[in-house]
C-alpha cells in the first residue's frame, strides 16, 4: 500500500475520531447545563402543564429543603399524574424532593405517618408536617403555604362552665384532641371571658365544648362579636344542655331539638341505641373526599332553618340514616319505653351537625345597632391596614354546631373517623382566611380538520419529502469522501 493512501486514511481516521469525541463532549456538556439549568415550556392552551402564578411566588419563597413523601399503590396510573405534579414543582424549586412509597410494601412507614388510604402526600419541611389527601395543586400549595408560616395558629377552649377539659387524660377529657391539635402545629389555650371582656385577637378556632352551666350574656355578647368580625366558634352541645347559647345559635338559623337520637343500626356496629352511626356528609370542603363513618354517643338533633337569616348560609355537615330517629319524649326514654311516633317524634335521617357562614356586614346591617354596637369597638382597635382590607373584603364568619360532646372525647377520639372529622373542621376553620384557591383549568378538546391538499401534503412531506432528504444528504457526503481519497 503507497505511503500516502496509509497517510491519507490515518488522518481521516483520526479526523473522523476526534469530531466522534467533540461531539460527545459538546452532548455532555450540553446535558449537564440543560440537568442544571432545565427550560420548559407549557404550550397547552390552558397552561394546565405548569403552575399557577400563586403557586409559583409561595415555591420561590422556600429557602430549606422540603421532603414530598407519596403514598401510592404500585403501577397506579394515579401515580404517575402526582409524579408530572411534584416534577413541575421540582422544575421551579430545587429545595422540593419526592419520593414515592407503596402502602403495601413498606407498611411500617404508613403506619408511622397514619396513612390510611393511596393517593396521600405528606409535606415535611421548616420543622413542620403535613398531610395532603389527594394529589393537586391547590391542595399541595396550601401545605407548602402552611409550612412557611411563621406563626402557629391557636385554638381556644372556653372554660368556666364545666366544659370538657384538654388537660383531663380521664375518658370524657379531651386530652387526645389536643394532643391530635398540637401535632398538626397548633397552640392550644383556655379561654375564661368571665376574666377577659373579649376573645383574643389571635384566637383562630375557639370551641365551646359540652358546658354544663349556662354562658353569662356578658359572655356570649363576646362570642357574638368575635364571630361578627370574622371569627370561627365551635359548639358541642349535649342533650338537655344547651349552655345558655339556643337564642344566639338560633339567631344564625341553626335549630337545636329538645330530643336525643335513636339509632337501630348501631347494634350492627356493637353500640347502643343511643349511639347514632353517621355515614352520610355534606357537600362541604369540611367532608369532601370524607367517607367513613362517625359515632355519636347520647346526641340531639341539630338542624338547619329552612328560611336562614340574610347574610347566613347553611350547610348539613352530618345526618343519621334513614333508620335513626329523633325522640321527643326523654322520659319515656329514659324508662325504656320508646318508640317512633309519628307527627311528634322527628324521623330520620336526622341532622347531628350543622356549619353557618355568616357573611359579617350584611348580617350586621341587617340587625340590631347591639350587634353593630358589640363589633364596633373591635373595629376601631384593629391596625389602620388591617381596616381597609376590612372594607375591601369584609370577614367571613363561621360558626359550627354539633349535638355532641363525646364524640371527640378520649373515648371515641380514635373511633372510626370521629377525630379525622374533628381535625378537617379546626383545619378549615383556622386555615380560611390564608387558603389559596386554584381554579381547575380544563383542556379544551379540538379537533383538527384538513382539507384534502393539507392532507396530501402532509403525507408526501412526512413520508416522503424528509426521508428522500436524508438519503440524498447522505449520498452526497458518500460522494465527497469518495472523491477526497
Amino acid at each position: 500500500m503507497p505511503k500516502t493512501l496509509k497517510s491519507r486514511r490515518l488522518h481521516y481516521g483520526s479526523s473522523a475520531i476526534f469530531s466522534t469525541v467533540v461531539f460527545l463532549a459538546i452532548l455532555v456538556v450540553v446535558a449537564l447545563i440543560a440537568e442544571r439549568h432545565p427550560l420548559r415550556a407549557d404550550l397547552s392552551e390552558t397552561g394546565q402543564f405548569s403552575l399557577s402564578e400563586q403557586s409559583r411566588k409561595i415555591v420561590a419563597s422556600l429557602q430549606e429543603p422540603v421532603t414530598v413523601k407519596a403514598f401510592f399503590a404500585g403501577g397506579a396510573p394515579e401515580a404517575s399524574r402526582a409524579k408530572d405534579l411534584l416534577e413541575t414543582y421540582r422544575y421551579y424549586n430545587k429545595n422540593i424532593r419526592y419520593e414515592f412509597i407503596d402502602p403495601d410494601r413498606e407498611p411500617q412507614l404508613a403506619r408511622q405517618y397514619e396513612i390510611r388510604d393511596y393517593g396521600v402526600l405528606v409535606v415535611e419541611g421548616l420543622g413542620r408536617k403535613e398531610t395532603v389527601p389527594r394529589a393537586d395543586e391547590e391542595a399541595l400549595t396550601n401545605a407548602l403555604f402552611k409550612l412557611s408560616r411563621n406563626e402557629d395558629k391557636t385554638v381556644y377552649f372556653l372554660t368556666g362552665h364545666g366544659e370538657r377539659s384538654p388537660e383531663e387524660m380521664n375518658k370524657t377529657g379531651y386530652s387526645s384532641a389536643k394532643s391530635a391539635l398540637v401535632k398538626e402545629n397548633y397552640q392550644v389555650k383556655p379561654l375564661n371571658l368571665m376574666q377577659q371582656p373579649q376573645v383574643p385577637q389571635d384566637a383562630a378556632v375557639v370551641l365551646v365544648v359540652g358546658p354544663q352551666k349556662p354562658l353569662f350574656p356578658e359572655e356570649t355578647a363576646s362570642l357574638e362579636a368575635y364571630l361578627l368580625r370574622g371569627g370561627k366558634i365551635v359548639f358541642f352541645l349535649d342533650p338537655e344542655k344547651d349552655g345558655g347559647v339556643r337564642s344566639l345559635v338560633e339567631k344564625y338559623g341553626i335549630v337545636l331539638g329538645d330530643d336525643m337520637i335513636i339509632d337501630k343500626l348501631s347494634r350492627v356496629f356493637g353500640g347502643s341505641y343511643l349511639m347514632p352511626v353517621v355515614t352520610q356528609y355534606g357537600s362541604h370542603k369540611i367532608t369532601q373526599g370524607f367517607n367513613v363513618a362517625t359515632f355519636y354517643s347520647e346526641a340531639r338533633s341539630v338542624a338547619a332553618s329552612p328560611n336562614p337569616p340574610e347574610g347566613v348560609t347553611l350547610v348539613t355537615l352530618a345526618s343519621t340514616s334513614e333508620n335513626a330517629w329523633a325522640e321527643t319524649d326523654l322520659e319515656r326514654l329514659f324508662r325504656g319505653e320508646a318508640s317512633f311516633e309519628e307527627g311528634k317524634d322527628k324521623p330520620g335521617p336526622v341532622s347531628v351537625g350543622v356549619l353557618a357562614a355568616v357573611e359579617t356586614k350584611k348580617f350586621s346591617e341587617k340587625h340590631s345597632d347591639d350587634v353593630q354596637a358589640q363589633n364596633k369597638p373591635q373595629e376601631s382597635e384593629k391596625p389602620e391596614g388591617e381596616k381597609d382590607a376590612s372594607e375591601t373584603r369584609p370577614p367571613l364568619g363561621y360558626l359550627v354546631v354539633f349535638g355532641d360532646s363525646d364524640f371527640v372525647d378520649n373515648t371515641h377520639f380514635g373511633v372510626s373517623g370521629n377525630g379525622d372529622l374533628f381535625l378537617n373542621m379546626v383545619h378549615f376553620l383556622a386555615e380560611e382566611e390564608t387558603l389559596i384557591t386554584i381554579e381547575p383549568r380544563k383542556q379544551k378538546a379540538q379537533t383538527l380538520m384538513l382539507t384534502e391538499n393539507q392532507a396530501r401534503m402532509i403525507f408526501w412531506t412526512s413520508m416522503v419529502g424528509v426521508p428522500l432528504m436524508v438519503v440524498l444528504i447522505a449520498f452526497g457526503v458518500y460522494r465527497v469522501r469518495r472523491s477526497q481519497r
